[in-house]
């Protein structure tokens, strides 16, 4: 193990496997090992804290060959291996896969893990089983570089006959144990590893099982590995029948679209009464963030809106109540992040329970107004009211730092982020000379996300009883929308990425700009200048759009958010170039990006991935440790197929608008079954004939009219 207090940054986790399940997480190498003492992070998670940091399987002498290694499931993995060519102790030759090794585990409620040796020799084996592991119940932070004063101490691993349990009482005062049981009492067995002696006869086979606790008795509540496996795949179907189903021509995409909601299941995360939540991403942010909770939900509305409304209902159990600086946070205000480590309870980092974003508050309320849109669930807003009637407040009082009605952010404690927007790294936000903007900063993409999020609202109010206040939401709207055009308008034909503490604009091409399409702001004329700067090759890479221009000063093809490609941004300008009538570039994007999910494995789209140009290899360049699965991107397919087919609801009138759909060359048809909208659900069909999309409707549970339009309802 590493000195005490030195600090380890991971540099590259590209072809670690993942599994996660029910706020239990692994990351291991190619061959599914967490090597010991291994400087990539591999191990068992829970709660931001590695338990298992070391895990290995080994046939003493003998090195087997990895055939197959997938972590596709999700929350399973499954490993098999053969032997290379032998000799025996009586010199015979054991000829090249012979004997297979077959490892399968899975998380439910733990760590099960099995595996199946079968001779398929003539003569008998007789082979030597080696397990070594370790828990060191490392912090993430300190995984990912940050260096400590001090540590507790690991406690004396206690052994068993047929188990042993490693425990830590952190500084945190948290006890925290991990336990190793097998299933098989080993021939040896001490603090660190356990070896099986066995012989194999031929056509026979030998099992071996082992489960893995996280804080709870060794073995509790397990089962089987392959009982698990089929318990969970039972579970994650029924998730997925739940859902909108999507039918497509093209086998491709529809193989992506499964592996997005695969993905969301997986980071599904069930805390207890309305805390529910989508994980922001693993391995890094396995936890609550408001903003990273409240857009996947968001996008995801026309697939599963019960997602929606379960999110709600735990960023309001969480909004800020107090003014607290060293947290950052002030009544009404939406959390950034929920952290449950011991570097996060004792302070060492503010990310415990931490307020420090700007548009987590306004995303929230978008979120009420879009979920109300797809639903017409008057009776949840009811109960939200006062939540969303905080987070008006917040923008107004507390948001509002230069009280000229733009949401502005400063960082209030030393520890916190320096940028509070999406982008969030410290140089993530620069002029264009290439210095990081001073606060307060004013976000040009969150100023949008407030009107969005004023004018959609305004609708609930009214709904609600209140047209009073619906109407002081529409002209506060009306206003901004105004004030937005006149200060971030740029005459080269852009939009600036914020405006600095002088008000002064940076002057940067980037995506955030592409945003604020989304959000309706800018006017038709406006908008097409937008979208043809947005289009360039700057910022467009062939793979989807760049988070800046290539011309940038501190342009960096792999930068955080200084040139990369970030899956979810490019849904969210999709969105917004659907909104001004722009299919054809809709589509051009849509094309890149669904090509760079297609060449990912699993068909998974990451986090974000480099922004380098398209070559004619027809492979976009990794990020090395981007989250996967990952909140944002895992929504990304479902928001832009949204887009696409141009699904807008009413369904507190009884509506549901489409708009100017065109389907891509490599979509001849579309189908869904069980579109929810209101109380309902619709099922519609789109095929494309020609340069023309026609849509269907083949069937509904509710009096929905079908309204096909060429204009935005929302205008």
């Amino acid at each position: 193990m590493l000195p005490e207090g030195e600090p380890r940054v991971i540099a590259d986790i590209r072809d670690a496997l993942i599994i996660r399940e029910g706020g239990l997480f692994l990351l291991t190498d190619t061959d599914g090992s967490i090597p010991l003492n291994n400087d990539s992070g591999f191990g068992l998670y829970h709660n931001d804290t590695r338990y298992l940091s070391g895990w290995d399987l080994s046939l003493i002498g003998v090195e087997p060959i990895v055939l197959l290694s997938t972590a596709e499931m999700g929350f399973a993995e499954e490993q098999v291996m053969i032997n290379p060519e032998l000799i025996n102790e009586r010199g015979e030759t054991l000829p090249n896969g012979s004997l297979e090794i077959r490892r399968q585990r899975v998380l439910d409620q733990g760590f099960l893990e099995s595996v199946r040796l079968t001779n398929f020799a003539l003569v008998p084996l007789t082979l030597t089983l080696q397990y070594q592991f370790d828990a060191d119940f490392a912090d993430i932070f300190e995984l990912r570089g940050i260096r400590r004063k001090r540590r507790a101490q690991l406690l004396t691993p206690r052994l068993h006959p047929d188990a042993v349990t490693f425990a830590y009482r952190g500084l945190d005062d948290v006890a925290r144990e991990v336990s190793i049981q097998f299933r098989r009492k080993p021939d040896l067995l001490d603090r660190h590893r356990a070896v099986f002696h066995l012989n194999i006869e031929p056509g026979k086979a030998e099992e071996i099982g082992v489960a893995i606790a996280v804080d709870r008795p060794a073995g509790a509540g397990t089962g089987s590995t392959r009982q698990s496996i089929l318990s969970l795949r039972e579970s994650h179907s029924r998730w997925k029948e739940s859902s909108t189903q999507v039918l497509t021509s093209n086998e491709l995409f529809n193989a992506a679209l499964d592996r997005s909601i695969a993905d969301l299941r997986m980071l599904w995360t069930e805390r207890g009464p309305d805390l529910s939540y989508i994980s922001a991403g693993v391995p890094w942010y396995d936890t609550l963030f408001g903003r990273d909770s409240a857009l996947a939900a968001m996008m995801t509305l026309a697939l599963k809106p019960q997602l929606a409304r379960d999110v709600l209902r735990c960023l309001t159990r969480l909004q800020g109540k107090v003014m607290d600086p060293a947290r950052e946070e002030e009544p009404g205000k939406i959390v950034h992040e929920v952290r449950q480590s011991e570097m996060a309870n004792t302070g060492e980092v503010v990310f415990g329970r931490y307020y420090g974003s700007v548009d987590s508050t306004p995303l929230f309320v978008l979120l009420a107004a879009e979920y109300y849109r797809w639903t017409g669930d008057l009776e949840l807003m009811q109960e939200l009211q006062s939540a969303i009637n905080a987070a008006l407040v917040w923008m107004e009082r507390y948001g509002d730092l230069g009280g000229d009605g733009y949401l502005e952010y400063a960082k209030k404690t030393p520890r916190g982020l320096d940028n509070q927007g999406w982008k969030d790294s410290w140089d993530g936000i620069v002029d264009e000379e290439g210095n990081p903007l001073g606060p307060p900063i004013a976000l040009v993409e969150v100023q949008g996300y407030m009107y969005a999020a004023k004018k959609g609202i305004a609708d609930v109010y009214e709904a609600l009883g209140d047209p009073e206040r619906a109407r002081q939401l529409r002209e506060e709207a009306i206003t901004l929308r105004r004030r937005i055009n006149a200060d971030f308008w740029m005459p080269e034909g852009y939009y600036a990425l914020a405006l600095d503490a002088d008000k002064k604009p940076a002057r940067v091409v980037t995506s955030n700009a592409g945003q604020l399409l989304w959000s309706g702001v800018p006017s038709q004329a406006r908008a097409r200048r937008q979208i043809d700067r947005t289009m360039r090759n700057d910022m467009f890479s062939g793979w989807g759009m760049r988070t800046i221009s290539s011309s940038a000063r501190r342009y960096n093809p792999m930068g955080y958010h200084l040139g990369t490609i970030w899956p979810h941004d490019n849904a969210l300008i999709m969105a917004g170039f659907k909104r001004y009538g722009a299919e054809a570039e809709l589509n051009e994007i849509a094309t890149a990006i669904c090509d760079a999910a297609f060449a990912f494995p699993y068909y998974r789209l990451p986090e974000l991935f480099s922004g380098s140009p398209r070559s004619a290899h027809h492979a976009p360049v990794p990020y090395p440790v981007a989250c996967r699965p990952q909140a944002f991107a895992a929504a990304t397919l479902p928001s832009m197929l949204t887009s696409i087919l141009g699904l807008v609801p009413d369904a507190p009138h009884g509506r549901l608008y489409v708009v100017r759909p065109r389907l891509p060359f490599w979509l001849d048809f579309v189908r869904l079954s069980g579109l929810r909208v209101g109380e309902g659900t619709v099922d519609l069909i789109y095929h494309r004939r020609g340069s023309r999309t026609v849509v269907e409707l083949i069937g509904k549970t509710s009096p929905v009219e079908l309204v096909q339009t060429r204009r935005w309802p929302w205008r």
